[in-house]
């Protein structure tokens, strides 16, 4: 246990600050909420019994110091039961990076392989036009969505990227000063003018992607500017060098330490002549992306491939490799294609599905890490107004009882799956927080064990009769089916499929996938984010990623967040998130605690399995590290150097 609570320490700590009256130079840490349960209950229905809490099950106490000497404390011990427990036990199988000798073979190329099932969106000019993550890996050896800031092992921003930062809780300011000369792959050097033109797409009227959400909005003038009232935003101050960009907000919270700040810049030579509608199709965007990475794009072939060569003026030095060649690949030919010698590394993870028969590999090697997401059922309950930009919630949704979704959060036996599916390295997830950020889970919350008998209580006492057929009706004796929206994966659409309905048909829900099928996942976030499904989807089945435990970017009032639940009392608590008494460590340990009994209570949603990230690589790749938070100077691909001519296995 002392070696899983280390490994904890290291990988899921948190850093908090107290620091609410002085300005700081710099801060790793968090944010959090506030509670009063209101739900969507049915007129005449009453709140069902919550499940009692497991006893053994410890009450998270919070790992900040108070102090804001920026020093990480320990985090809270972890339950022998509690599926955190697991997962830490199974990364001690796994190290977390490999540094090997031997020199690196000039002319040599990288095979990386995308795992995909669909078409590459091929998004890769700015991570402000797209959210797919296939997309976010070719971004990552450009550098179209580099951020200027780096990253800590708690994932806040540090100190050690091309610029550092400092923020003053007196004037709510945030400060950015670039530190280091930096070039766009076209040889025009990168400024924090760069950083500041991004901002104006963000605001522009014509945006339509995701990333003016929150605190974007809460820079001064901002909306000002976004309706039209002014041709400049006031809170955005460049110095006259344009290496400082000094943002003025109206409010300041700890989550804009977590990423809430946008820091990619988009290269404003490129895009101030092309209309902010235009940009997405843009060649800029599609084919032709200018970044500041450690490689340039030379070719592509629309969906299935990318070729780079790499960027001898890249900032933290000449890359090693001189060759990227990134291929997608179905989650099924993963095994014999690393077996082969096809590819040097497999991206976002090896299929932990198929670990069990290829456990110890010849001509590769596994890493692990505990990924930052986590699967999870969501119910729809509203639709979005595409007038007010607003989430709106819809009492007449079919999935509006609160009896109906707890009973199908406790029908699914997710330790089983991780077990018998994923070979142990996938395990239910006993949390709404993230595992990254274990220090603020309400360990005292009952989350959804797996419990059918409970399960079929709930609908009993729901009003839903069992029929002759084995299949619940509604309270009015009509038939109820739960139509299921899910993204297909090749690897495992057979045996996921079929087994979460059988869990459900255990307590009397009969579920149908939307149109008898699975779909495709560029066409399925369509259909949900833009309600084209005609209210036909019930429940869908996705992830969430997020570096930050702020749930806002997907339960809030936000196109892509296809549940459209919402409520006065989550708005509230959700609004709190930006409170600057954040920055105290007490009352952000207490508006978690709200805000995820707010979840137990309303349930609009339930989480799947967390999963410990496979990385598999060729034995020719040297110098190769998962660990969270390292300098971007002196840890990254451009230090990436491969052995052999070719991967081993070809």
């Amino acid at each position: 246990m002392k070696k899983m609570t280390k490994i904890l320490c290291i990988v899921l700590a948190l850093v908090m600050l107290l620091g609410l009256a002085a300005c700081v130079q710099r801060s790793d840490e968090p944010e959090p909420s506030d509670i009063a349960p209101t739900d969507s209950l049915q007129p005449g229905d009453t709140t069902p019994p919550v499940t009692p809490a497991d006893p053994g099950n410890d009450n998270g106490n919070g790992n900040g110091n108070g102090n804001g000497n920026g020093e990480e404390p320990p985090a809270p011990p972890v339950a022998a039961n509690h599926p955190l427990a697991s997962m830490n036990a199974a990364l001690l199988n796994f190290p977390q990076y490999r540094e090997t000798g031997g020199a690196h073979v000039a002319g040599s190329t990288f095979y990386q392989a995308i795992v995909t099932d669909a078409a590459i969106p091929g998004n890769f000019g700015g991570a402000i036009f797209s959210d797919a993550a296939v997309d976010s890996i070719v971004q990552g050896f450009i550098g179209t969505s580099a951020s200027v800031l780096s990253s800590t092992s708690t994932f806040t921003f540090g100190q050690e990227g091309i610029a550092t930062f400092e923020y003053c809780l007196d004037d709510y300011t945030f400060t950015i000063t670039q530190q280091h000369d930096v070039l766009w792959h076209d040889g025009t050097p990168l400024t924090m003018a760069d950083l500041a033109f991004t901002y104006y797409i963000l605001a522009d009227p014509d945006y339509r992607g995701i990333r003016f959400s929150r605190y974007p909005r809460e820079i001064v003038g901002i909306m000002d500017y976004h309706n039209g009232d002014a041709d400049y935003i006031a809170g955005l101050v460049l110095s006259d060098d344009n290496r400082t960009l000094t943002m003025h907000f109206n409010l300041m919270s700890p989550g804009m330490l977590m990423g809430g700040i946008w820091t990619s810049p988009m290269p404003r030579h490129i895009f101030e002549n092309i209309a902010v509608a235009d940009m997405p199709s843009s060649p800029y965007v599609l084919t032709n992306p200018v970044g500041w990475g450690p490689f340039k794009i030379e070719n592509i072939i629309p969906g299935e491939s990318v070729f780079m060569s790499r960027f001898d003026d890249f900032v933290w030095g000449t890359p090693y490799i001189e060759y990227v060649m990134v291929e997608r690949i179905s989650s099924s030919l993963v095994p014999a294609a690393m077996q082969n010698g096809r590819f040097d590394n497999v991206s976002p993870s090896f299929p932990t599905i198929y670990y069990g028969d290829h456990m110890n590999p010849t001509n590769f090697t596994y890493l692990g890490s505990p990924m930052s997401n986590y699967s999870y059922v969501a119910f729809r309950l509203g639709h979005w107004c595409f007038d007010t930009n607003q989430n709106v919630f819809t009492p007449e949704r079919e999935m509006n009882n609160v009896y109906l979704r707890r009973a199908m959060a406790h029908a699914i036996n997710q330790d089983e799956i991780g077990e018998l599916l994923f070979n142990g390295l996938q395990f239910a997830a006993g949390s709404f927080i993230p595992a990254s950020h274990y220090s603020l889970m309400d360990l005292s919350l009952p989350g959804f064990p797996y419990n059918p008998e409970y399960a079929m209580q709930i609908l009993d006492d729901g009003g839903f009769p069992l029929g002759d057929d084995g299949f619940r009706t509604w309270p009015d004796g009509s038939p109820l089916t739960v139509v299921w929206g899910r993204i297909g994966d090749a690897s495992t659409d057979h045996i996921i499929v079929p087994l979460y309905q059988q869990y459900w048909a255990a307590i009397g829900i009969n579920v149908e996938l939307w149109q008898g099928r699975t779909h495709d996942q560029n066409f399925m976030w369509d259909t949900l984010d833009y309600d084209t499904d005609n209210d036909e989807i019930h429940i869908y089945t996705a992830s969430w990623t997020n570096v930050g435990p702020n749930p806002q970017g997907r339960w809030g009032h936000l196109q892509w967040n296809p549940s459209r639940y919402t409520s006065d009392e989550w708005d509230r608590l959700v609004s709190n998130l930006s409170d600057i008494r954040m920055f105290d460590e007490a009352f952000m340990q207490n508006a978690y605690a709200e805000m995820q009994a707010y979840m137990q209570e309303n349930v609009f949603f339930f989480p799947g399995r967390w999963s410990v990230q496979l990385t598999s690589l060729n034995n020719r790749v040297a110098n190769w590290d998962t660990r969270p938070g390292l300098s971007p100077q002196t840890n990254g691909f451009h230090r990436t150097r491969l052995t052999a001519a070719e991967p081993y296995g070809r």
